[in-house]
């Protein structure tokens, strides 16, 4: 799959497509899958479960994850309850960032967004994002960029009290690990030593993210993307790490 380029205001250069470059899609379907690289804190925002956003916007909702590329600080949920009233006074009066959780990521650590987190990456913080194909974000507060607010959709589905961040222990499968498993996509890491061998349980999409892999006589590098098919297979050689998600029904 070719890559795309988007450019964004808060975009950095991290990811080799040059400056301002915030995302670069990787696929679209039936996932999306994106490398973020942002230089400033990108909007505090939410994004709506499948049953309001079906029934408000007439398409799906959004459930995302993050895998952390670069060391740096975001925001996972709250730091304490508040109540809806409490959020939209701290919105409109730039105090909402006194109620955030403030997190400090490492790369290789893994976060699961499910719909009503509220959340932000910030500056320097490289992620590759999963995430089920919808375009369905409310921007909650901005930092005063002017930029379009969804404030009463955001308050209307916001989780109003902390998320939990851990996550269970990797599960081994056969040649890496599956770090998360939720209702609407797996999310798989591969380490490629010499020979790896990947059958897809279900539609998946592999990134190479480090090193360099062969498939029959394709060199590929970062950020090369494959979609296997269910049941299809494949074998790589050389050095790297691929990482892996796998399509579930609910996507």
């Amino acid at each position: 799959m070719e890559p795309k380029p988007v450019a964004r205001i808060w975009g950095g250069s991290g990811l080799g497509f040059g400056p301002g470059i915030g995302e670069v899609w990787l696929a679209e379907a039936p996932l999306l899958v994106k490398l973020l690289d942002p230089a400033d804190w990108l909007s505090v925002q939410v994004h709506p479960p499948h049953e309001y956003a079906l029934r408000v916007e007439g398409k799906p909702g959004k459930y995302e994850a993050w895998y952390v590329l670069s060391p740096g600080e975001l925001v996972y949920g709250l730091a304490r309850p508040v109540s809806r009233e409490e959020l939209r006074e701290r919105a409109l009066a730039g105090t909402l960032e006194e109620v955030l959780r403030r997190v400090r990521v490492e790369p290789g650590q893994v976060l699961y967004l499910p719909a009503g987190t509220i959340h932000a990456l910030g500056p320097g913080v490289r992620v590759y994002e999963v995430q089920t194909p919808s375009d369905l974000t409310y921007r909650l507060y901005d930092y005063g960029r002017p930029r379009e607010l969804h404030l009463e959709k955001a308050l209307d589905v916001a989780i109003l009290e902390p998320t939990p961040l851990t996550l269970p222990p990797p599960e081994p499968v056969l040649g890496g690990e599956r770090l998360l498993s939720t209702p609407f996509f797996d999310l798989l890491r591969y380490p490629l030593a010499g020979e790896l061998r990947v059958r897809a349980e279900g539609p998946t999409l592999l990134t190479l993210l480090e090193g360099e892999a062969r498939l029959k006589e394709e060199v590929m590098r970062p950020p090369a993307t494959l979609l296997l098919e269910p049941g299809e297979e494949a074998v790589f050689r050389g050095e790297g790490l691929w990482l892996a998600a796998l399509a579930k029904e609910g996507a």
